[in-house]
């Protein structure tokens, strides 16, 4: 997801209810007395919202209290953002908010998978020496439930604030896995979450796989390029495959890394001019590159995909990307809480929109078994084709 941060100022005024005349009232039995709470038109929302909160607080039987009714009220709002064409639209309370930057910071409390969400649930991931990996999740399992409450209608950002926890405390899944229906109660633990790893494959190839784009990916991966190439790799693959993205930033950090100037991607809010996000320089413009692509890469890491492809500067191998081409920001309240909105578009620099459609790569392999190995291959012969001679 690409996120963007700005301080809230305007807690309820800023959020509207939508055109048009609404109309809130209720009827008392025992007088036979009907009060009705407003009939307003755009502008007016905050003033019914505190008129409804004061009339619960005031006559219900067993009021709830006023953060409790006014969170209710945000959620309903969020429904209507979703329901009006934004899918990306949330509200995390303190604890899911929380739970949320501790994806951007790389560290947390949980059981170590990347989830993906389309029409199901997916574990896209599962994160090397974590408690996921020792119960025996897999990549390819299907989260039906999360301690015996089903998933159905949950976001992926919901589901991961349920299963992330206190160290030491445990989760119950079910898991769908082919026909089998599974479950596996799991004991969450400390994790450190990398932006990536790197190696080599054989003495000329270095290899790094970007997990997302939490704070600092850019300059890790700038620091892994160097130390492969002073270490001997004459050309790099660059593995995006379910990498959901992450932080907007990052992700022109990362392109930048090997592209040295012209425009990484463009920015297109409504009601503003588009704004072209350039390369920052310093660039390792002339390593050979392909970058490795699958249903799962998306977001940010599509932003980097998308600029390395149409600027000629990497080959672009695995399956056609995720096609998320939209920008959530994500605004924190006053309490703690926040809201996610989607509040822009990005472009690839040539101007074209991707969501829903996703980066077709150049270079189709299906088979994600087969992909690495292709992938060395044809960096290979474009290391020979530069050189003149391998390695």
């Amino acid at each position: 997801m690409l996120v963007r941060y700005k301080i809230f100022l305007a807690f309820v005024a800023a959020l509207c209810f939508g055109a048009g005349v609404f109309s809130l009232g209720y009827s008392m039995a025992a007088s036979g007395r009907s009060i009705v709470l407003g009939d307003f038109r755009d502008g007016d929302g905050s003033a019914l919202l505190s008129e409804a909160i004061d009339e619960i607080r005031s006559t219900a039987v067993d009021p709830p209290s006023e953060r409790a009714l006014v969170r209710g009220a945000l959620k309903g709002m969020i429904d209507v953002v979703k329901k009006s064409g934004d899918p990306y639209a949330l509200f995390y309370t303190p604890k899911a908010y929380n739970s949320f930057q501790d994806l951007t910071r790389g560290s947390f409390s949980g059981i170590g998978v990347w989830l993906k969400e389309k029409d199901d649930l997916e574990i896209v991931s599962v994160l090397p020496d974590t408690p996921a990996v020792e119960a025996g999740l897999e990549r390819g399992d299907v989260i039906t439930s999360i301690d015996g409450r089903p998933v159905e209608g949950m976001t992926s950002d919901e589901a991961v604030a349920r299963i992330k926890g206190k160290e030491g405390t445990q989760v119950t899944l079910g898991i769908r896995r082919g026909s089998e229906d599974l479950r596996f109660t799991i004991t969450r633990a400390q994790i450190e979450l990398p932006n990536l790893k790197a190696g080599t494959v054989g003495e000329d190839v270095g290899y790094i796989r970007l997990f997302g784009f939490g704070r600092g990916a850019g300059e890790q991966l700038r620091n892994e390029v160097k130390r492969l190439l002073d270490g001997g790799a004459t050309g790099i693959v660059l593995d995006l495959r379910d990498n959901g993205g992450g932080l907007f930033t990052e992700g022109i950090e990362v392109a930048s890394a090997f592209i040295e100037d012209g425009t990484i991607v463009i920015y297109r809010e409504r009601g503003s001019e588009d704004i072209a996000y350039e390369a920052e320089g310093n660039a390792f413009q002339d390593v050979p590159l392909v970058v490795l692509v699958n249903e799962g890469t998306a977001s940010a890491s599509e932003i980097v995909a998308g600029a390395l492809q149409e600027t000629d500067r990497a080959v672009v191998v695995g399956t056609r990307t995720y096609g998320k081409g939209s920008v959530q920001e994500v605004v924190p309240l006053f309490d703690s809480s926040a809201v996610k909105l989607t509040t822009a578009a990005y472009l690839t620099p040539g101007g074209r929109n991707i969501n829903g459609r996703g980066i077709e790569p150049d270079v189709e392999v299906d088979d994600p078994a087969a992909q690495k190995a292709r992938a060395v291959e044809i960096l290979r012969g474009i290391m020979i084709s530069t050189t003149g001679s391998e390695g």
